[in-house]
């Protein structure tokens, strides 16, 4: 499992607002995270449409936290852009294994699901607001 590139620029961009504690423009997070503003704003349009943040139009608008960094997670951050965490394509609900006919039989999927669940883990439990002024 990778994180992806965007996942990655998304907790760079919450981490910033977090840490200014103040509406920024898209412009002015794309230059403090080093993302070039178009995929600054694709990503902040997936951030909105979790709710994550929120957006001021016009002039003087920008973006701004709606999460408490107490409780946004890396987790829930990652999650919101590249879907559930897992370890293996095998631990969807979805994937026919064609190894045996029972997945939760096979030791592979069994220890992978349980790495898998203690990353997920260690993810929701770091929050944002551990890493402002560190």
């Amino acid at each position: 499992m990778r994180i992806t590139h965007e996942a990655d620029y998304a907790l760079r961009i919450i981490y910033t607002l977090a840490q200014q504690n103040k509406q920024l423009s898209a412009k002015t997070l794309s230059e403090e995270t080093g993302v070039t503003i178009r995929f600054t704003l694709k990503i902040l349009r997936r951030l909105s449409e979790s709710k994550i943040v929120a957006a001021n139009k016009g002039a003087t608008g920008g973006y701004y936290l709606t999460a408490d960094p107490e409780e946004l997670s890396l987790g829930h951050i990652i999650e919101c852009i590249d879907g559930p965490l897992k370890l293996n394509h095998c631990l969807s609900d979805d994937f026919d294994c064609t190894r045996v006919a029972d997945k939760k039989c096979c030791p592979f999927h069994c220890l992978l699901g349980e790495i898998s669940d203690e990353l997920r883990t260690r993810l929701y439990s770091a929050r944002i607001a551990d890493f402002i002024n560190k």
